[in-house]
């Protein structure tokens, strides 16, 4: 039925072609450039939306009349109020408040504490810049001044320092989860596998609409120089459909392929690279792209091939039953309608990839390679499901391929003519031409 020695020679000549083709080869470098900024931009984000919490010094001005020392025990207090946070604190000592209000306004100091005694307590004013009370400095410094105060009161009180450790010990907690993952990176992981199958699918709509379009234009082509003449009577109609789809689906997915290496390598090396721009791992959300990559990978590939053969042996069947490039948009329109309401069937299903309208466009072989990766990836298929929608677009692709070798038969003996509906399927003596 097929000649695969003439098929392969084919592609590999359509192969060929194509890697010649400097826009080819610009468009590619420009598709992994992109892909790799996009996938760079969860540390951008976190690069540029976090820059008040890098690690720095905080100066800090102490006036303090107390007569206890306030400086030593304020910088260890602070210290331990900022927890995980790198910061460190350079306490000083100023002479009196219109110091540290001088030292504040030049920038000397980014805050300023004055410590006092009324009436034997411990009194605090905190100066800094803009007197904003929501600051989180000047939060911090409520909290450590108040703890300050508390430790003083404690000291007057006469209790020893066990006591007073006792006394404000935190008790033992414990905070769980009803979930076995947390909770964030549970929604995380959830988000970016849908993220994934909706990518996915409008990579497949729009690579097989943009190759279709290609194949489609190329067979136009041939025969306005009548090379297809030519190569019918080397090979026949059967064999030059395949090896143009398949050489075709080929530079298709040598062109996925880099993008797909791009965001894994990128996915895999994120924290590395995060370091590489001061952004810290704990900044970056922990995704987990283990549990579902080589099976997207497999899946992806499987039905994108068949899609690819399906849609893409059609596009060369139309294609070559017209003689003009203008005509070629309007003959593929009602191809192209059939893979929008697949694409439209995959937008439907986002929010329910285990719908009605899921299910049924998973069945029917004209949307299933669209409606695929979002019911594979987000939803739960029964195994049965799965071997009918490959099952059936086996068969479509085999009828497609079949449908379109005679298509192509007819617009190579009928050049400069219109075929009609009719004549497509009454010419008995186009037969030898098939051999």
């Amino acid at each position: 039925m097929f000649d695969f020695q003439r098929i392969r020679l084919i592609a590999r000549r359509e192969i060929g072609t194509t890697f010649q083709k400097k826009s080819y080869r610009i468009g590619l470098l420009l598709q992994v450039i992109i892909v790799a900024l996009l996938a760079m931009s969860p540390i951008f984000i976190a690069k540029f939306t976090s820059n008040d919490d890098s690690p720095r010094e905080q100066k800090i001005g102490v006036v303090d009349t107390t007569g206890s020392d306030v400086s030593t025990t304020l910088g260890y207090t602070l210290q331990m109020l900022d927890g995980d946070n790198t910061d460190t604190y350079a306490l000083s000592t100023l002479t009196d408040e219109s110091s540290a209000r001088a030292a504040v306004e030049n920038d000397d100091v980014d805050a300023a504490v004055v410590a006092t005694r009324e009436d034997g307590e411990m009194t605090f004013r905190i100066i800094t810049s803009d007197g904003d009370v929501e600051d989180s400095l000047a939060q911090l410094l409520m909290t450590a001044t108040s703890s300050v105060a508390v430790a003083d009161r404690v000291q007057q009180a006469g209790l020893t320092q066990s006591q007073a450790s006792q006394i404000f010990t935190a008790p033992d907690m414990d905070v769980t989860t009803t979930n076995s993952a947390s909770g964030d990176d549970e929604d995380v992981n959830n988000v970016v596998t849908y993220v994934i199958a909706y990518a996915s699918t409008i990579v497949i709509f729009l690579f097989i609409i943009m190759y279709g379009q290609w194949i489609s234009q190329g067979v136009v082509e041939e025969k306005a120089s009548r090379i297809m003449e030519i190569m019918v009577n080397a090979a026949t109609p059967r064999d030059l459909l395949a090896g143009k789809v398949i050489g075709i689906m080929i530079t298709a997915l040598a062109q996925f392929l880099p993008m797909v290496l791009t965001v894994g390598i990128i996915a895999s090396l994120q924290k590395q690279i995060g370091r590489l721009f001061g952004v810290k791992p704990e900044q970056l959300f922990d995704i987990n792209l283990g549990s579902i990559a080589w099976s997207f990978i497999g899946w992806f590939t499987l039905y994108f091939i068949l899609g690819f053969l399906l849609f893409g042996a059609l596009y060369a069947g139309i294609g070559s039953l017209v003689s003009r490039q203008e005509e070629v948009s309007t003959a593929v329109a009602p191809m192209t309608t059939v893979m929008m309401v697949g694409y439209m069937s995959a937008l439907l299903s986002m929010s329910n990839p285990d719908g009605m309208v899921a299910r049924i466009a998973y069945l029917f072989p004209g949307t299933t390679v669209f409606v695929s990766m979002l019911r594979l990836v987000s939803g739960n298929p029964a195994p049965w499901e799965i071997a009918v929608s490959i099952i059936g677009l086996l068969i479509a692709v085999v009828l497609a391929m079949l449908f379109a070798a005679r298509l192509y038969r007819v617009g190579v003996l009928m050049y400069g003519q219109r075929p009609g509906f009719k004549s497509l399927f009454t010419l008995r003596g186009m037969q030898e031409v098939s051999r």
